[in-house]
């Protein structure tokens, strides 16, 4: 079993304090060189306690990535207290060449005032500063894509194959109730599709924040657009980068289990999240046909969000069973 699945550790989703409006807010990506030598963690602790005490009464929510020896930070806020804040934060000896990468206004996806991810990659930095200039290029040609798709396309990039540009193909979150099942399916997957498995862990940059995994595998010849599968621990719903980028999943897949409790424990959680961050996926319930309850059913349908069952032909299934009834359903969502 992954140690990311673990229940004891698994904290109460959402943590986030309040709905956020979805008025217009101002909003802004910029990636930097890293300058610290010694941890980054730590360092990275120090700059939320100083967001939490400044940006907060300035209407100000971001979040800060470290990967491959480079920050990169979003922004959402009124748009002068955004742009003092870049200006200010372009003077911390932490980093250099700081670069404007997306500015944009449109509605807010960050849902906590400071968000903090530490992305383990063996990738070197001037991999990484490659996709950086390729980013700001485009930005500078005027190529405004939505911030969460240049997010990705740094931290997440897509197979070169993908036929869809800048994440524009369909992500389908994949949890399960109990066990590690969702990570046990995209790791067969990609054995048996031949493609790469890109294993991402984040360690969130605030002291209660969980150390989570989140693998994913991208399948470029499945539908029009390719489709991006992601597993997802199930206390990753704690995190606040899971909140930012919940809006962007096409369905939610839940792995259900011959235990009726964490079932309905998993259903909670991804109902709650959907209604804090105004997003209704497709739910699609993956299992036997005694896991997949009307209850479960009616519950979901009664927020408003669409249910499509994925059942399996045996009340034993392995990864084969579970890939056979899942695919032909991810075929109609496209």
């Amino acid at each position: 079993m992954s140690i990311n699945e673990t229940d004891q550790t698994i904290t109460d989703w959402p943590d986030s304090g309040s709905e956020v409006s979805t008025l217009p807010v101002a909003r802004l990506i910029y990636a930097s060189e890293s300058l610290v030598q010694e941890s980054v963690l730590d360092e990275m602790r120090r700059i939320r306690d100083h967001a939490l005490a400044n940006n907060g009464p300035q209407g100000i929510r971001v979040a800060l990535l470290f990967m491959s020896g480079w920050f990169v930070e979003w922004m959402e806020g009124p748009e002068g207290a955004v742009q003092a804040l870049v200006e200010r934060v372009a003077q911390d000896p932490r980093h250099r060449g700081l670069k404007v990468i997306h500015r944009s206004v449109g509605r807010p996806r960050l849902f906590r005032p400071w968000i903090g991810s530490i992305v383990q990659t063996p990738e070197r930095s001037d991999a990484f500063g490659l996709r950086v200039f390729e980013q700001l290029d485009r930005f500078e040609a005027g190529q405004v894509a939505d911030p969460a798709s240049v997010w990705l396309a740094l931290c997440s990039p897509a197979v070169t194959d993908m036929p869809a540009p800048l994440g524009q193909y369909p992500r389908i979150m994949l949890l399960s109730a109990r066990g590690a099942r969702a990570f046990e399916l995209v790791t067969w997957l990609a054995r048996v599709q031949g493609q790469p498995l890109v294993r991402r862990r984040f360690a969130g940059g605030v002291d209660d924040a969980p150390d989570v995994e989140s693998d994913y595998l991208d399948l470029p010849a499945h539908g029009r657009r390719g489709l991006r599968l992601i597993a997802n621990a199930r206390k990753g719903l704690a995190m606040g980068m899971t909140h930012a980028f919940l809006p962007d999943y096409a369905a939610v897949v839940v792995l259900f289990d011959k235990d009726a409790v964490a079932n309905q424990r998993i259903v909670d959680r991804v109902l709650s999240a959907c209604r804090q961050v105004h997003h209704v996926p497709t739910i699609v319930g993956l299992g036997t046909h005694e896991e997949l309850t009307n209850d479960l059913m009616e519950q979901v349908e009664r927020q408003g969000l669409a249910w499509r069952a994925a059942r399996t032909r045996t009340a034993e299934p392995d990864l084969a069973d579970y890939w056979t009834a899942l695919h032909p359903v991810l075929d109609r969502l496209d």
